[in-house]
């Protein structure tokens, strides 16, 4: 089993997830956000590296990729397997701290892993808010919702949060082939 599994098993309200995003899933999040043109892509909650995979086959040589992970074991894997990236260990909040801290400049792009439907809402808006100040004006932020979630008062509430941070809020068609089937908002941060 994966260690992904286990880790969902030991902590799901950290993990959210007991396998990892489908390749389906990975395309669909890294695609039109702008990875191709990006300096640097961050990406929040990488876990196991599957869409940070996706990211590295899309970026622009001479991009910088920068992962924050809170797991150790799961932060300690990333840097085995994508030497060529800047891991970060903490809350995803801290991102902007994280980057100044190895005086890297602001984010075009960034890509979220992270399960916020299971997130108290104090978390999410740290989070949200973290991204905000690390994106470049313009910038843009993806992140991914599981089809069910949707309708649940926690899945709109996250939308509207969205939608009043961001002047942009698209979603993705369906992807039906991952587990459970998802979808993708795509965000764009004011251009100021």
């Amino acid at each position: 089993m994966s260690s992904l599994f286990w880790k969902f098993i030991q902590n799901p309200r950290q993990v959210g997830a007991c396998c990892p995003s489908s390749p389906a899933l990975c395309r669909e999040i890294t695609s039109f956000m702008g990875v191709e043109n990006a300096d640097l892509v961050a990406e929040l909650g990488p876990g196991t590296g599957v869409i940070t995979e996706e990211i590295c086959k899309k970026v622009k040589e001479g991009g910088h990729i920068a992962v924050v992970e809170v797991d150790d074991h799961l932060a300690l894997a990333l840097e085995k397997n994508f030497p060529d990236i800047t891991v970060f260990r903490g809350c995803a909040s801290q991102l902007d701290s994280m980057l100044n801290s190895r005086a890297l400049p602001k984010a075009d792009v960034v890509i979220s892993g992270l399960p916020f439907a299971i997130f108290p809402e104090e978390l999410q808006d740290k989070i949200l808010n973290g991204v905000l100040r690390s994106l470049v004006p313009g910038g843009t932020f993806a992140t991914f919702a599981y089809l069910q979630g949707v309708i649940l008062p926690a899945g709109v509430r996250f939308r509207h949060k969205l939608e009043e941070l961001f002047p942009e809020v698209s979603t993705s068609q369906i992807v039906w082939n991952n587990m459970p089937p998802a979808f993708v908002y795509r965000c764009r941060k004011l251009k100021e």
